[in-house]
């Protein structure tokens, strides 16, 4: 890439030519890195996963304009990864460490501690909706063990705090990705398989579907706004990224591919079940050796998808509170980390354990965290840091689109998701 179009991607327009040399400089190549492919890997293994189980279920809400939604949400969703980005090296001098980072500098202490609050309640939302997903789903795969969904919560907690404390940095967790984005492309295999037997199913013949739903439409944005919820870990996959100029396309691509997957869920899925579709769709499917082949693989997945998620806050805890060899010696530093990184842990697993409720969970983090990550601040922060002024009319037009999309559905998705917490505890409380 030309010195002039890094300079277009990453610097404010009133930046002058002696600094673009120093922003080329803080874009070039880090050999110490990890590959394009590792990166692709990790936003796939991130991104995709337990949203794709929830999508049918969101069309559902939504009727088929949920599609279009979902096609939208990846252009708004790629534009803002973009532009967050652009934020991360606005000042062409050095790069900001973090989400928090970009808040702090365009908002001061309040941006700081909004994207804190937004960014907390993602990175340990989601884990804890991997740990409730793999629990569930281990107590109903193995019911003669006698061991409880909350037991089986605990045994998966276990399981993630082995590579969560092992391994320091996203570079060592990448690895891993590799392994879950695979796991997620057999998932997706898996629930076409069953949607399309299903369709002979004397049990779904008379399902109903619906073109829109309006009154439901903010729930069905935030709940597939969960599905493209990478905002949370850019910054650390884009720190270990060999070719950091390379980002656009890398983003562009494993977002795009986590779309292919939506998509050839969403729609068999929806097609056959229409209004008996239900969160996670695994409950749907024919419940047979190769359903649960595809059970085993999303819990492999959720274990290992979510020690990246609480690496990236891991380390900016651990950044906080000064843990480093520097501060406070090789030994003690990792004495302090693996504490940190238990303690952690066992939050998201006592979490998981009190709100047992995986589909009204999967809505309150879309509607709550991922919609103002994802379409909110990244604009307003942009708009902060790098200005508005230069952008072009249809610019400022799509990202008030984007804004507005962003604020509506986390609001009334927040309501609804939290109304229908409510009424599952009720059922509970009832039985």
């Amino acid at each position: 890439m030309e010195k002039q179009e890094v300079s277009e991607m990453y610097e404010v327009s009133s930046v002058h030519s002696d600094k673009e040399s120093v922003a080329v400089d803080l874009l070039a190549e880090r050999p110490e890195q990890g590959s394009n492919f590792l990166a692709y890997a990790n936003v796939v293994c991130v991104v995709a996963g337990t949203g794709t189980l929830g999508l049918p279920y969101a069309l559902m809400m939504g009727g088929w304009i949920g599609v279009g939604v979902l096609l939208l949400s990846l252009i708004m969703s790629i534009y803002t990864a973009i532009l967050l980005m652009k934020c991360l090296y606005y000042n062409g001098k050095y790069r900001l460490s973090s989400y928090q980072e970009i808040g702090r500098h365009a908002f001061g202490k309040p941006g700081l501690i909004a994207v804190w609050f937004f960014h907390t309640s993602i990175v340990i939302g989601a884990p804890v909706m991997y740990l409730i997903l793999s629990g569930t789903e281990m107590a109903g795969l193995i019911p003669s063990a006698g061991l409880s969904a909350k037991v089986w919560i605990w045994i998966c907690a276990a399981v993630v705090a082995v590579p969560f404390v092992a391994m320091k940095t996203l570079k060592e967790v990448a690895v891993m990705s590799v392994f879950g984005a695979l796991a997620t492309v057999v998932l997706v295999i898996v629930a076409v398989r069953g949607s399309i037997i299903d369709m002979s199913n004397p049990a779904y013949a008379d399902v109903t579907h619906q073109n829109v739903i309006l009154a439901n439409l903010p729930t069905t944005v935030a709940s597939i706004s969960i599905c493209f919820g990478g905002n949370v870990v850019y910054m650390h996959v884009e720190e270990a990224m060999r070719y950091p100029k390379s980002w656009n396309r890398v983003v562009a691509a494993a977002l795009a591919t986590c779309s292919v997957l939506y998509i050839a869920t969403a729609i068999p899925g929806y097609l056959t079940y229409g209004s008996l579709a239900k969160s996670p769709i695994l409950a749907n499917l024919p419940q047979d050796a190769v359903t649960k082949a595809g059970t085993i693989l999303i819990i492999i997945h959720v274990i290992l998808a979510a020690p990246i998620l609480l690496t990236s806050f891991a380390l900016e805890f651990e950044r906080l509170v000064d843990v480093t060899v520097a501060r406070r010696g090789v030994v003690m530093e990792r004495a302090y980390r693996s504490i940190i990184r238990l303690a952690i842990v066992g939050v998201c697993g006592a979490i998981a354990c009190t709100v047992p409720y995986f589909g009204e969970f999967l809505s309150l983090l879309g509607a709550l965290g991922n919609c103002t990550l994802i379409f909110v601040l990244p604009i307003l922060c942009y708009f902060k840091l790098v200005g508005w002024r230069q952008m072009k009319p249809y610019e400022l037009v799509w990202c008030a689109i984007i804004v507005v999309i962003g604020v509506i559905s986390a609001v009334i998705g927040s309501v609804d998701a939290i109304k229908a917490l409510k009424v599952a505890f009720d059922n509970d409380a009832n039985k």
